[in-house]
C-alpha cells in the first residue's frame, strides 16, 4: 500500500526505519503540541515501531496503519503519517520533522491518506485531534478538508470531515 503524490512517496513503516527516522522525530520542538518527549534512542524507536507494525491494537479492535514521508527528489524520510482505522471512521495524524516543516508536506501526505482510505477501505468519515495552539497543523488539516468540532480529546481539539461532527 505504497502512496504517491506530486512530491512524496508513502512508504509502509517498518521497524527498520528507526535509524532513518530517530534523527528526523529526535526534536524536542516536535513535542511541543503533543506533550511527547523524543524517543530516548534508536531501539526505543525501533520498539515503538515494532508494535505499530503488527498492524492492529491490542485488543484487535482497530487496524493501525503508518507510512513514512519520503521526498520523491532524495528520497529522504521527513517524517510519518499514520491512520487509526476503527469501525466505520479513522483518525489521522502526520509528524514532519523540523527541517521540512512549512512546505506543504503534511497537507499533501495528509490528502493522499485521506483519498487511500476513502478509496481502498471505504472510510468516509477522517477524524485529527490537534492542539489548540498548533496552527501550522490547524492549516493543514484545514487544506485536507477538516474542520474543528466542540470535542476535545486529550487536551486537544477534534477535527473531522463528518457532516454530524462525529
Amino acid at each position: 500500500m505504497r502512496l504517491a503524490t506530486a512530491r512524496l512517496d508513502l512508504v509502509p513503516l517498518t521497524p527498520d526505519d528507526a535509524d532513518e527516522l530517530f534523527p528526523v522525530l529526535n526534536a524536542p520542538e516536535l513535542g511541543r503540541f503533543t506533550g511527547e518527549d523524543p524517543p530516548r534512542d534508536v531501539d526505543v524507536l525501533r520498539r515503538r515501531f515494532e508494535l505499530w507494525s503488527t498492524r492492529r491494537s491490542p485488543d484487535r479492535a482497530e487496524l493501525w496503519l503508518n507510512w513514512v514521508v519520503r521526498r520523491h527528489d532524495d528520497g529522504r524520510a521527513v517524517g510519518h503519517v499514520q491512520a487509526t482505522v476503527g469501525e466505520g471512521d479513522a483518525t489521522i495524524a502526520w509528524v514532519i520533522g523540523t527541517a521540512d516543516q512549512r512546505r506543504g508536506f503534511a497537507t499533501e501526505a495528509g490528502r493522499a491518506l485521506i483519498g487511500w482510505l476513502h478509496d481502498a477501505l471505504g472510510v468516509l468519515v477522517v477524524n485529527g485531534c490537534i492542539h489548540p495552539d498548533n496552527v501550522a497543523s490547524q492549516t493543514a488539516a484545514a487544506r485536507i478538508g477538516l474542520r474543528p468540532t466542540d470535542r476535545w480529546y486529550d487536551g486537544e481539539v477534534v477535527w473531522t470531515n463528518g457532516r454530524d461532527g462525529s
